[in-house]
């Protein structure tokens, strides 16, 4: 008897080894010393990091970025792109609403779904055309070695100080509408002004598209997601229940026309949407992705600041979290991706 708890014991033990050693040694995270906060040129407070996959299997992360202040903690969540295994995908997000000097930013949270695929192959060419340049940028290109056009893409990278430590994140300026299977596109990254001066080498380059961010509001008493996309700065969401509309804040700092790309989940399949800045109507670019999700895009004027109401919602069939949204972020980077091809298209046409 004894010897038969002994075994039990033992393989016991054998089993919470091969647990851990899972958990050890098969994860996705963000390690501390590659991740940071800080206010950049421009005064917008950037949070910047890489998430490490060390799974067997190609990933959607998604971070969930903590800040304190005053005693209150501020989340928000930022789907990536797929990672494939044994991969980094650095990242870099600019969060406006931040003013505080005195905000704590917290450790973050790094959580993912499997891949149904590995992320398209499009990969860095490492030669002598990669190039640091003397005010701390970088430049290069990037091929195509897939069968399949791609569009949105943005190549990131971790950028290290000269005294080998992690500095900032980088992201490509160039918008890349289309890349042709075979096609080599060259693309250029600079750091932050700020930093430029302690830029030593550029490291763990990775092909995605903008995070997305998922966002929650209060609908009719309820819990009501929904994700966007857009260079702008989004901020004051909420839902008008009597006028059944989406009401948000929208600033877009850069010298250029922007988008902004909404995905709400669907409820009504006849829903036509209507989009308002500053209560003037703007045209809109409404589709509908392979899951079913409504796309709501629209162009922000240059170096702007605006009232955003979209109107057109259906009744209201569920609160919470659809049980499939997993299943959706799978899906909706390269949904995104090719709206963000025709708002440019046609904007280019016009």
């Amino acid at each position: 008897m004894n010897l038969l708890k002994i075994s039990i014991f033992f393989v016991g033990l054998f089993v919470i080894g091969l647990v851990f050693f899972h958990y050890a040694n098969a994860e996705v995270w963000i390690p501390d010393n590659e991740f940071g906060g800080y206010f950049d040129s421009n005064g917008t407070y950037t949070v910047i990091g890489a998430v490490k996959n060390t799974e067997n299997v190609a990933i959607v992360p998604t971070v969930t970025i903590n800040k304190k202040d005053n005693g209150k903690t501020i989340s928000d969540s930022y789907t990536l792109s797929i990672v494939n295994p044994s991969k980094d995908i650095p990242f870099k997000i600019k969060i406006p609403q931040v003013e505080s000097k005195n905000l704590i930013l917290e450790k973050p949270v790094a959580s993912f779904i499997s891949a149904k695929h590995n992320a398209q192959d499009i990969q860095v060419i490492y030669d002598a055309t990669l190039v640091k340049h003397a005010d701390g940028h970088t430049s290069g290109f990037i091929i195509n070695n897939d069968t399949v056009s791609v569009y949105g893409v943005k190549v990131y990278a971790v950028i290290y100080g000269k005294d080998g430590k992690f500095l900032d994140a980088g992201k490509s300026v160039e918008t890349i509408t289309e890349m042709k299977p075979g096609e080599k596109i060259e693309f250029t990254m600079y750091p932050d002004p700020l930093l430029a001066s302690k830029v030593s080498y550029y490291s763990c380059f990775a092909l995605g598209e903008d995070p997305t961010q998922t966002v929650e509001v209060e609908r009719g008493g309820n819990k009501f997601y929904f994700t966007y996309l857009s260079s702008a700065y989004l901020k004051d969401t909420k839902f008008d229940d009597v006028k059944n509309a989406l009401s948000v804040t929208a600033r877009n700092p850069w010298p250029q026309t922007n988008y902004v790309n909404f995905m709400f989940p669907l409820q009504d399949e006849k829903a036509k949407f209507s989009a308002y800045l500053d209560g003037q109507p703007v045209d809109v670019l409404q589709s509908r992705d392979s899951d079913g999700y409504w796309h709501v895009a629209f162009n922000l004027p240059p170096q702007s600041t605006h009232a955003i109401l979209i109107s057109g919602f259906g009744e209201q069939e569920h609160a919470f979290l659809p049980t499939d949204f997993r299943s959706y972020l799978l899906v909706i980077i390269p949904a995104v991706a090719a709206v963000v091809c025709i708002i440019i298209w046609k904007k280019k046409t016009e």
